[in-house]
This record gives C-alpha cells, structure tokens and sequence, in this order.
C-alpha cells in the first residue's frame, strides 16, 4: 500500500494538534506543514512544535499555500489565514478546513465575536471541504454548544470552541473516506467579511471594553 502525503496549514495548539492526528493515521506521512507566516504570541508557535517533533517534515516558512508541491492526499487548513486557490484545490484528494463557527450561518471572519454580537445561545465548530468560496464548501462534521451572552467574553467561547475543536478533528479525521459530505444551506448563509468588523462593538476584543 503506498504511502498517503499530507500537510498542514494554520497556527497555534489546535493545528499542532491536527498534525498529531494526521501523522497518527494509517500509511499517513505528515509531509509539509505551512505555519502562517505572523504566528501569534498567545499560543504555541506551529513552526516550533513542527520543528520539534517531526524534523523531518518540510516546514513552508512562507506562509503561502503555493509552497505546496505536488499531489496530495490530504490539506488540512486549522485557523489559516490566506484564501486557498483552485491550484492546490485540484491537488488534493481531501482538501478540508476547521471553520471556528456555525456554518452556514456564520461564514467568513470573526464567528465567535459575531455569535455573541447577535445575542445567539448555540455556537459550533465545523469542518468542510475547501471549494474555491469563502466557508462555501460542504460540511464533514460539526459540534455544536452552548454559550451565553450575557456573562460568556469572547476569550470564553474561543476556548470552548478550540476544546470542541480538538475532539471534533480526533473523531472526524480517521473516517474521511468514508464521510459523506452535506452541501450548505445557502438560503440560511450569512457571511462576515472583515470591513464590517467595525459593527462589533463592544465584542470586537477578547473581554468586553467597560466605561469609565
């Protein structure tokens, strides 16, 4: 049986842990790993960890998709920040991405500031193959939870959403070829670009601004 290429795009704990569950599938080698080029300073920094732990894997310090070369058998994109074109696309047998957000309903940037912007009780973490739209593409699998406005800060939910993203990417990614896609509704599709960040508010940080 040959042996499966994959690679993985993103930043920070959650895309090291997707490369822990990439490199442990079967016939599976984790062959590049493409951190974002500005990793942050709140979490673990991808290219460390990559470096670390598989010195053998090509790290792609660019932060550009377009280093990828070849044909792959799995692109896993984790918190990426740079749209991926129909080049890498046509590459991949599975091309798929985690989406911290209810999907349709909150495509594009920011979900979780944007949940608790619009009052909603019910938030989710989603993963979907990649098409060439923003968040467009059909959905593998998703976990849904409970948040509350009125006392939750957005630092609250961002890390339930990172704790239900790790179980999400650990239970979906071993049964990918057996996973039948669900197309978006797009009659429920709201999509939030980041020129309208502005209509956040008081939930455009981490906690909430208190006056003075």
């Amino acid at each position: 049986m040959s042996v499966k290429r994959a690679a993985v795009l993103g930043k920070g704990s959650l895309a090291a842990h997707a490369c822990e569950t990439v490199a442990a599938l079967p016939d599976t080698v984790l062959d590049t790993v493409v951190p974002v080029a500005h990793e942050p300073d709140w979490d673990i920094r991808l290219s460390d960890y990559v470096a670390d732990r598989w010195p053998a894997t090509r790290l792609a310090r660019s932060g550009d998709w377009r280093d990828l070369h070849g044909r792959f058998d799995l692109v896993f994109s984790v918190l990426y920040d740079r749209i991926i074109g129909p080049d890498l696309i046509d590459r991949a047998e599975h091309i798929i991405n985690f989406h911290p957000g209810r999907l349709p309903h909150s495509r594009g940037v920011r979900p979780v500031n944007w949940s608790l912007r619009n009052q909603e009780r019910l938030h989710g973490v989603t993963i979907h193959a990649v098409d060439t739209g923003i968040d467009t593409g059909p959905v593998l699998a998703e976990a849904l939870f409970s948040i509350w406005p009125d006392t939750d800060e957005v630092r609250d939910v961002w890390q339930r959403s990172m704790e239900h993203g790790r179980l999400l990417i650990s239970h979906t990614l071993p049964h990918l070829d057996s996973i039948v896609p669900c197309p978006q509704d797009e009659t429920a599709a709201v999509t939030h670009h980041s020129r309208d960040n502005h209509r956040l508010g008081n939930r455009g940080d981490w906690t909430r601004r208190t006056s003075q």
